[in-house]
Formats: C-alpha cells, sequence, structure tokens
C-alpha cells in the first residue's frame, strides 16, 4: 500500500512539473512572439505585421503564439480572462489601462523583468515598444490585471468577472474605470441624416478609444496617428477647463468631392470640472478626413481635433 502511495504521489508531482513547464513554455513563446514586432507603427484598428493597436498586438501575439483567439478591444479584455493580482502577473499576462478617464482603453503585455510590451499612440516614441511598469504615465492608469493562460497553453480562460482595479504602490493609486459622471449632461443627439461615413453602433463593438480634453484655451490638434477604415471609435471627452460648463459637440468629415466639411454628429452636453462624457462610438468605414469639434456655450471652437482614416489593413 505504501509502495502504491508513493507511485501515485509521484505521477502527480510529474504531471504538476509538466504542466509547469509547458505553462512556462506556452510563456516564452507569447514574449518571442512579440518582440518580433518590437518598431511596428501604431494604427487605430490595425492587427496585422505592418501595423497594431494596442489590443489588436496582444491579441496577435496570442494567436501566433498559442493559436489563441483573444478579444478585441480593451474593454473587452478587462471583462475577461481570469483576474490576477498585477502584482503577480508574469510574461504573457495582460495589463489593462484606462487612459481616456472613462473606460478600460488600453492593454500591456507583461515581459517579466517588471517592464511590458505595448502598441502606443501617444508620447515621444510610438508604436510597439517596451516601458517600465512604473513608468510614471502608465503606473496611475493601471485599472488591474488578467490571465489568458491555463494549464493547457492552447486553451483560453473562460470569461470571468472583472475584480476590483488593482492598487499600484507607485506612484499613484489607480482609479476604478469611470462611467460618465453623474455630474454631466446630454441633450439626444442630433443624427444628421446625409450619407455618411461613420455610422453609430453598440457600445460592445468597441475597438478603440480616444480621449479629448477640453482645454481652457482653444486647441487644433491634428492626430499623427491614423484610424484603419472599418474600425469602432469611441471618444472619451473630458471638460479641462477648471470649471463647469455647458458644450456642443460636433463631428464633421470632409467631402472628397468639394472639400468642404459635413456634419455627421451634433450634441449637446454639460459637463462639471474634471467630469467625462462618453460619445455613442462610431464605425468609420471610408477613408477620409474627419474632425471632433467642442465649442462653449457661446458657440465658440475650444477644441478641433483632426485625424484620418486610411485604407483597411489586411492581416
Amino acid at each position: 500500500m505504501k509502495r502504491f502511495g508513493l507511485t501515485v504521489s509521484l505521477a502527480l508531482l510529474a504531471a504538476a512539473a509538466f504542466a509547469q513547464g509547458s505553462e512556462d513554455e506556452a510563456r516564452r513563446r507569447l514574449v518571442e512572439a512579440a518582440f518580433k514586432y518590437r518598431g511596428v507603427p501604431y494604427v487605430y484598428g490595425a492587427e496585422s505585421p505592418r501595423a497594431f493597436d494596442c489590443s489588436g498586438f496582444v491579441r496577435y501575439v496570442y494567436r501566433e503564439a498559442l493559436g489563441v483567439e483573444l478579444p478585441r478591444s480593451a474593454r473587452s479584455f478587462w471583462s475577461s480572462g481570469s483576474p490576477i493580482d498585477w502584482r503577480k502577473a508574469r510574461a504573457g499576462d495582460v495589463l489593462v489601462y484606462d487612459t481616456v478617464g472613462g473606460a478600460p482603453s488600453h492593454v500591456a503585455m507583461v515581459v517579466g523583468d517588471g517592464t511590458v510590451i505595448h502598441a502606443v499612440s501617444a508620447g515621444l516614441k510610438t508604436g510597439v515598444i517596451v516601458s517600465p511598469m512604473s513608468d510614471k504615465y502608465w503606473a496611475p492608469r493601471l485599472l488591474g490585471a488578467r490571465s489568458f493562460i491555463a494549464s493547457s497553453p492552447a486553451t483560453p480562460s473562460s470569461p470571468a468577472t472583472p475584480s476590483s482595479p488593482a492598487t499600484p504602490s507607485s506612484p499613484a493609486t489607480p482609479s476604478s474605470p469611470a462611467t460618465p459622471s453623474s455630474s454631466s449632461s446630454a441633450t439626444a443627439p442630433r443624427s444628421v441624416p446625409a450619407q455618411s461615413s461613420a455610422a453609430r453602433i453598440e457600445d460592445d463593438t468597441v475597438i478603440a478609444d480616444i480621449g479629448v480634453e477640453i482645454p481652457a484655451e482653444r486647441a487644433t490638434v491634428s492626430d499623427r496617428i491614423p484610424t484603419a477604415a472599418g474600425t469602432s471609435v469611441a471618444f472619451t471627452v473630458t471638460n479641462g477647463t477648471g470649471r463647469p460648463g455647458g458644450f456642443t459637440v460636433l463631428f464633421f468629415v470632409t467631402d472628397p468631392k468639394t472639400y468642404r466639411l459635413r456634419q455627421i454628429h451634433d450634441e449637446r452636453v454639460k459637463l462639471d470640472a474634471g467630469a467625462a462624457f462618453s460619445l455613442p462610438p462610431y464605425r468609420f468605414d471610408s477613408p477620409g478626413k474627419y474632425k471632433l469639434v467642442v465649442k462653449d456655450s457661446w458657440g465658440n471652437p475650444l477644441v478641433e481635433r483632426e485625424f484620418m482614416v486610411s485604407e483597411r489593413e489586411e492581416r
């Protein structure tokens, strides 16, 4: 009987060692695949070796390394996988961030040495880069971590209910993902029934999230990062004027024949200082130049943000 018990124990230990070895190999393959694409440029909605957005990059790496299909947006990453303590995250695990002030909007893959690799759209360096987890921009915006590596490397974890956001020890404590503040209110958007190149969609199909801050003084921004045609984009507008106010949010597209601005969205909203407001998400199907304009209650433009929608990126 003792010999039988010893045999069973050894078998269990061997199985555990094999499973651990398989998991370690899966994590190694993920990091190896991710580093192949270091330096690849960032494009909203892109998911190919020629260009990535943040979730497209992590998703592509998992598919290539393990044959696993992951969610397509940061919002979906936050509500999937297995919630884990970010401090215990290992190579291949995914960190989720809020960079827009209202929703999970960015994901990065843990490398395992205190750094992450991710596709970044803003800052001195864009595209697929490596950043320290303690980075002064990223650390305060961390919501938490998710693991998609099961005991079998080719089988993703089942969806799980999001846990409370993690609390980084440095350099700041992140807030919970925010829904539009109770200190904001909006009128129903006035749809413009023209032959629009942008169609309103359901929130759960959003791929990219773009944050726009209303400044105290007028600003014009030309987004240097293009958006791939067919991308579903959500916009979160934050009142950065330092005081409450009423605003009008407008969307325009440049007509390719006349080069005139054609309005595709019109909405009024009241925001307290620092409050955020999420516009209805849109799918941008046609290449062209688009402009988001926010005006004050007197009709004076406070911010104009132009962005280009390019041809669809192929995998």
